[in-house]
């Protein structure tokens, strides 16, 4: 089975994006990685309570986020929160799991500056949700 990996903000575009995307892959099995990057606020020193309070915000935004998305589709949709920037996040899931595709809105949300390295290390091929006519699999 493919897999793909995708970095939410949490945003209502971003899950237009990836249902654009899920629908026009509606016959194709794909076992997907979503991931909502998270951290304290700005000026908060962790400690266990910033950190559950956060993490539990982390977490409604993804419940809502998720609910603008198909219910029913052929894939695995499984989902994660990570106390982590947006590029860390990236990276992490790069490098310790493989991935054929990385799934990325126009936003280009959480791509490290130079994303060719970072791909060049893992084995996800780069898929432009914006761009129709290449985010088809095959």
């Amino acid at each position: 089975m493919k897999t793909a990996f995708f970095l939410t903000d949490g945003s209502v575009n971003s899950a237009l994006s990836l249902r654009c995307w899920l629908a026009a892959n509606s016959e194709t099995a794909v076992r997907l990685t979503v991931v909502h990057p998270y951290d304290i606020e700005l000026g908060t020193i962790l400690t266990k309570n910033t950190y559950q309070m956060a993490k539990r915000k982390a977490i409604d935004r993804l419940e809502n986020w998720l609910n603008l998305l198909p219910q029913s589709w052929p894939g695995e949709l499984k989902t994660e929160t990570l106390l982590a920037s947006p590029e860390l996040a990236v990276t992490i899931h790069l490098l310790l799991r493989p991935y054929t595709y990385l799934l990325v809105d126009d936003q280009a949300f959480g791509l490290p500056v130079n994303p060719d390295e970072l791909l060049n290390k893992s084995t996800a091929e780069l898929c432009w949700l914006g761009d129709y006519s290449f985010a088809v699999i095959s």
